[in-house]
This record gives C-alpha cells, sequence and structure tokens, in this order.
C-alpha cells in the first residue's frame, strides 16, 4: 500500500517539515490536514484512548476531522484500512469519505476499504465475505429486498394464506413496528394475522435467500458476536442518527482490542421517529467509557445566523462563530401559498442575476407537500430547480419491472422476482401470481430467458445483447407514446451495469447480482439519471429532515406556522417538541449568508393556523429584518392592493369595457359577435379565460380545473 507507507514516512518526520512535495502534489496529505486543523480538531485526531465522543457543532468541520483521523491511523500509526470500519448515515457522505481518502492516499482503490460506507452496505458486504451465514440457512450469494419488494412478498403471502390483515393501507408500517417488538394501533379488539405474516416473511426470505434491510443489520449483528472477527478502528459519522439495532451492530462488532471514534450532534436528533435519541451519546459513553471532546467553532453561518439558532438550542452548548456579523434575517409574511411562490421566482432570479449561481439558494419546507406551488410557478418562470424526494424504483414502472427480470435472472431462488417479472401486465407476460408460481417447467419464453440467463451471459454482454436477449423492443410497446423514454431508460440502466461488471473480474451473473443488491440498497441513487433531481445548477427545494448534511449561501424557509414549524403534536413521547425546535435549528444552520423566514395569512390547511410562529418570537428583534412593512408584516396586503390597481387598469381596455363605459354584460349581444375572451394566469390554477364578471368578482374557466370565481379586491390573477 505505497500511499500509506508515504504517509506513514511523512508522519514520522520532525513536526518542521510536515511534507515534502513531488510533482506539485504534498507526498504526506495527513501531516498537511494536521496543519490546517484548530486546536480542537487536532486534539480529536491525535486522540488514542479506547474510545472518543466528539460533540461537533453544526459547520464544525467534522467531516475533516473524520478522514484526518482515518488518514493518521492508517500512515503514523500503520492501521491498515482493512481493519477500519468507517460508518455513515447517507451514501454520498460515503462517497465522499472514500473519494477524499483515494484522492489523499494515490493507489489506494476501493477495494482497499472494503468497510467503508453506509451501515446497510458495510453489513452486506461483511455477511457475503466473512460472517458465515450459512449458519442462519442463507449463502453468500443471497439478494436484497427493497421495500417495494418486502411489500410485494407479503401482499402475496396475505393471498396465498388467507390472512386477514386489519389497515392494509398502513401495512408497511405494521410490518416496521412489529420488526421492533411494537404495534402501531396498541391492543386491538380483534386481532388479526400480523404476528402469522411476520413468521411466513421470516421462512420466505430464507427460502428464497433474500434480506431485508432490517435483516443486514440484525443478522450482521449476530454473526459479528461469534466469528471472532473484529476490527482495529471503528469510526462513525452523524452519530447522532444511531438507533439501537445500529448501536447493537457497533457492540457485536467491538472486543476489547477494538478504538472506537464517534463523531455526532446532540443538537441534530431529529429521526426520533426512527428510533434516534439523545440518550446515545450518554449510553455510548458510559458503555465504552469514552472520552468526550467537542468542536465548537463554526465556519458555515453568519454570526447574525448562528445567534439566531442559539435560540433553539436544548442546553448552554458550545457554539462559537468565526464570520462577521453579515446581513439580518428577513421575515416576510405571504397571503398565501401561491402569492409566495410568485415571490420567490422573482426574489430567486434577482439574486441569480445579481451573481448568486441557482445551485446555492434552497427553499426549506416542513411538509412534502408544500413543493407543489413552488413547482407550478418556478416551471411557469424559467427557474431551473430539482425536488429532494426520497424515491425508489416503483416511482419508474419500467425500471422497477427490470430490476425484478434481472434479479430473478442472477438468483434462482428469487421466486418474489420471477413472479413479479412474469406476472406483470404491462411489460411481462400477464400471468396470474398462481400460474407465476408453478415452477413444474418453462412457463414462456420470458421464463426460460430468465433460467438461461447465468450461462448465456458468461463472463460479459452489452446493453444491446442483453436488450435483445430478453426481447425487450417489444415488450416495452413500440407504438405507446412511453416507448423512447422507456428505452432510454432501459439502455441508460444496462450500460450502467455494463460498466459495473467491467470492473469486476468473475463471471458477468454474479457480478450483475452484485449490483442488483446496491441497486436495491440505494435506489435511484445508485444510477441518477439525467435529468433527474440534484443534476446540474438548479435551485433546491427540499424538507427540513432532507436539508441535514447540507450548506447553501442562501436559504429561504416557508410556512413559519403554528402547525407547520412546528408541527402540531398531537401524540408521541414527550422529546418531539424539543425535537421541532432541533429541526428548526437545523435549517437555519443550513445557511452561510442569507436567510429568509415567512410565514402565512391564509395558509390553506385547516390543520395549520394563521400568523407567524411563536419560535420567530424567540429571535431576538434587533437580528430581524422585516423590510419596509415593519413587524406587522403586510407585505402581500399591498403586493394585493397594487395586483387590484393593475388589474383594474387591464381590465379596462379589455372586452368588457368599451370607450370607458362598462357593458352590462360580458356576454356579446345577439346582434354583436362575440369579442374574444380575456386571458389570464393563475399561481396555482395555470391559465384560464374570464367567462364573466360582476361588480365584485371575475369568473375564470380553467381547462384542468373548471370554473371558478375570484373577488376583485383580492384577486390572484395576472392578465395576459
Amino acid at each position: 500500500m505505497a500511499g500509506g507507507r508515504k504517509i506513514s514516512e511523512g508522519l514520522q518526520a520532525e513536526r518542521d517539515v510536515p511534507y515534502a512535495h513531488g510533482k506539485g502534489r504534498p507526498v504526506n496529505p495527513a501531516g498537511e490536514l494536521l496543519d490546517r486543523l484548530n486546536p480542537y480538531q487536532r486534539q480529536a485526531v491525535l486522540e488514542d484512548g479506547r474510545a472518543t465522543l466528539v460533540n461537533a457543532c453544526v459547520g464544525s468541520g467534522k467531516t475533516t476531522v473524520l478522514i484526518c483521523k482515518a488518514l493518521y491511523e492508517h500512515g503514523a500509526r500503520g492501521i491498515p484500512l482493512e481493519d477500519m470500519v468507517v460508518l455513515t448515515f447517507t451514501n454520498r457522505a460515503a462517497d465522499e469519505i472514500r473519494d477524499r481518502m483515494t484522492l489523499f492516499c494515490p493507489g489506494t482503490g476501493r477495494d482497499e476499504m472494503p468497510w467503508f460506507g453506509t451501515f446497510h452496505s458495510v453489513a452486506m458486504r461483511m455477511l457475503q465475505r466473512i460472517l458465515p451465514v450459512e449458519t442462519l440457512g442463507y449463502t453468500p450469494s443471497f439478494s436484497v429486498l427493497d421495500p417495494d419488494g418486502i411489500m410485494e412478498m407479503a401482499e402475496r403471502l396475505i393471498v396465498e394464506h388467507g390472512l386477514t390483515i386489519r389497515y392494509r393501507n398502513r401495512l408497511a408500517k405494521r410490518l416496521e413496528a412489529c420488526a421492533r417488538g411494537r404495534t402501531l394501533f396498541g391492543r386491538m379488539k380483534y386481532e388479526d394475522g400480523i404476528s402469522r405474516l411476520m413468521e411466513l416473511l421470516a421462512e420466505e426470505k430464507v427460502l428464497q435467500n433474500a434480506m431485508d434491510f432490517d435483516d443486514l443489520i440484525r443478522n450482521a449483528t449476530v454473526l459479528a458476536g461469534k466469528s471472532g472477527w473484529s476490527p482495529r478502528w471503528i469510526i462513525v459519522d452523524e452519530f447522532q442518527d444511531c438507533d439501537a439495532a445500529q448501536m447493537d451492530f457497533l457492540r457485536a462488532m467491538a472486543s476489547g482490542d477494538t478504538k472506537l471514534f464517534a463523531v455526532g450532534d446532540p443538537n441534530q436528533v431529529i429521526y426520533s421517529w426512527r428510533g434516534g435519541s439523545r440518550d446515545i451519546f450518554r449510553s455510548f459513553a458510559r458503555e465504552f467509557g469514552a472520552k468526550e471532546l467537542s468542536l465548537p467553532l463554526n465556519y458555515r453561518s453568519s454570526s447574525t445566523i448562528l445567534e439566531a439558532a442559539r435560540c433553539f438550542l436544548e442546553d448552554s452548548s458550545d457554539l462559537e462563530g468565526t464570520r462577521e456579523k453579515g446581513t439580518g434575517i428577513v421575515v416576510r409574511n405571504h397571503f398565501n401559498p401561491f402569492l409566495e411562490a410568485e415571490y420567490l421566482a422573482g426574489r430567486i432570479r434577482e439574486l441569480h442575476e445579481k451573481g448568486v449561481p441557482w445551485r446555492n439558494v434552497a427553499v426549506f419546507y416542513r411538509m412534502q407537500r408544500q413543493s407543489n406551488p413552488l413547482e407550478d410557478v418556478f416551471r411557469r418562470k424559467g427557474i431551473p430547480f430539482s425536488v429532494t424526494v426520497r424515491k425508489t424504483l416503483k416511482d419508474i414502472p419500467v425500471l422497477q419491472w427490470l430490476n425484478r427480470l434481472l434479479s430473478a435472472s442472477v438468483n434462482p431462488s428469487d421466486r418474489n422476482g420471477l413472479v413479479s417479472a412474469l406476472s406483470d401486465p404491462r411489460f411481462g407476460d400477464g400471468l396470474t401470481a398462481r400460474e407465476a408460481k408453478d415452477f413444474s417447467g418453462p412457463l414462456s419464453e420470458l421464463h426460460s430467458r430468465i433460467c438461461s440467463f447465468p450461462e448465456w451471459a458468461g463472463t460479459g454482454r452489452s446493453p444491446l445483447e442483453i436488450y435483445d436477449y430478453f426481447g425487450l423492443e417489444n415488450r416495452l410497446s413500440p407504438t405507446s407514446a412511453s416507448f423512447t423514454e422507456n428505452r432510454r431508460l432501459v439502455l441508460d440502466f444496462l450500460g450502467k451495469l455494463e460498466d459495473f461488471c467491467r470492473e469486476r473480474e468473475g463471471r458477468f451473473a454474479e457480478n450483475a447480482a452484485e449490483f442488483m443488491n446496491s441497486s436495491a440498497l440505494y435506489g435511484k441513487e445508485f444510477y441518477p439519471l439525467p435529468g433527474e433531481e440534484g443534476n446540474g445548477d438548479s435551485v433546491r427545494l427540499l424538507t427540513l429532515h432532507s436539508c441535514k448534511g447540507l450548506e447553501f449561501s442562501c436559504v429561504f424557509i416557508i410556512g413559519v406556522n403554528p402547525g407547520l414549524i412546528p408541527m402540531r403534536i398531537l401524540s408521541g413521547p414527550p422529546d418531539r417538541e424539543e425535537e421541532e425546535k432541533r429541526l428548526f435549528f437545523v435549517g437555519i444552520t443550513r445557511a452561510k449568508d442569507y436567510l429568509e423566514l415567512s410565514y402565512y395569512t391564509d395558509p390553506g390547511d385547516g390543520r395549520v393556523l394563521p400568523g407567524r410562529s411563536g419560535y420567530l418570537s424567540m429571535i431576538p428583534p434587533r437580528l430581524l429584518d422585516f423590510g419596509d412593512d415593519g413587524p406587522s408584516g403586510r407585505t402581500d396586503i399591498q403586493t394585493f392592493w397594487k395586483m387590484l390597481l393593475e388589474n383594474r387598469e387591464k381590465g379596462a381596455a379589455g372586452s368588457v369595457f368599451d370607450g370607458g363605459e362598462e357593458k352590462a354584460s360580458s356576454k356579446a349581444s345577439p346582434e354583436e359577435p362575440e369579442r374574444e375572451k380575456r386571458k389570464v394566469r393563475h399561481p396555482k390554477y395555470g391559465d384560464g379565460v374570464v367567462e364573466s364578471e360582476d361588480e365584485e368578482t371575475y369568473t375564470v374557466a380553467f381547462e384542468q380545473y373548471g370554473v371558478k370565481s375570484f373577488l376583485k379586491d383580492f384577486c390572484p390573477l395576472e392578465f395576459l
């Protein structure tokens, strides 16, 4: 490992000469990084106790510390990368760490970092490579079931065994609760077959040699404690997101000789509904006798933004800023979400024209549905945007089917994938589930192709060869309107499969099985398609939960109304209200230079109260900028009056006015030809035409939404 030797030699050299240069690149990147760290960061990297717990505030450079820690232990102390387990919670973070390690250690490939990745991906690789899965009834070639695959299996088992399952629309949540030993609806008057379904699912997964996401962690935990193998270092990023199962996984891997290094922020515990808790820090420190350190310096946000963020901390946590004061936090009142979307489109374009790249601007909201008016207006106004939504292959039917087809082709035990591929009415053979489960002989030409695929594929096949082998041209229906797009998606998917397999030795089907498992784990993130969200220079639209770990120059947080921010808590653990504050804290601290908060007079949602949230009152007024409208915030009222005057001026020349004299009716008289109707645009309903009007209202016909009436004094119509 040449890169490791160079780092080690450099770190053992005198500190007066921390690194040497060759060909314009530092030979000792860890030494260079150490020199750049502040005293808090350097102390964390150099700490050599059994366990270290680093409380890292937002924007404190924790990823740099984590990478420098791995580099230092590898280079200065000679720990092979294969003896390190580095765990993250997102694929983006895992990729960043691996990429930067590769950059700092020239000649080091990803194969030399087998245990760097997300909890699930690392557990999967351990089960495939070093843990005795045979003792649990599996083989190392097991497949990974994504959540949609588990639901398909569950639905079939319900039908096959005639189970009565209540609350079928909440089946996924019920299964998740049962897996954690809980019931979703408490004790029901009439029990159903959910417990029996759980037993059948466990049996069926072993029969099909398949594991779901929870199985990966659970089975790796069971086997890691019995295998006798343990790493020399376990390093955990975003430790605050650990749940009980992941903590059990850490315990099972850690022997008495294993050292642990965990980095996280108690103020960013925002996933209690997934098992996260602030208590995880106390438990870790107590169980492993961890030395607690802190990274209190925030390099990201202006001091004004940081001071506002401090108002939402639960304790006196250290949070020190290093930047200048910056501008005040803008607070705006909008009448409703549709007018707000119109305003945001104009404001963001203004920022862009002043030099701010689209990708440096983000809009955060509490609920995903709040993105709808933003999407409509941004699309109409030509603002490039991407919506961050957790998507799966189910959102792209042709790829979901192709995924099931290939999974069944590379894993003969995958009955679930086989039934799905054959019974699909659109792309498969349209067999019934009962017909597709008859494995006594070839059921169709597609079934024969699936069974023969491993032998046919050999050591490699091109995307077009696979495309022709399964006869996909006809299955995608060349005469359908979606054919061109579906063909592009399929060939793009197969191209990524070929690239993945080409980088690995061995038979194509075995490498393809690994590809399918990765795609199940990562979803659409594993092969982002052209035009997908996150690509290119675009404004980001995302929920407050999705924004964690990101940063932007300009941030807009919308809907700061009671019932949204904070969300109205009807039930749940006592800590939920404090978690809502932590969630708002996370959103605020994503902003580097400019932060704008807004609320609605008319939220348009019965669950949301009009007016500003109490959270805005928690921020000192001297940090806020209400603009020319003052703290009362009547921005949109003035906008309405301006719009009213403009609409009336435009209307004066319209078809219902003649020489300044108003007609009695907008409908043409029998003696006169009907005048051209005025075209208007509504921020929610789109383009329409004015059918009629009176002294108080306009009546407008919209193609998609029918006829709507609007008060003239508060009219959101734009006359075209």
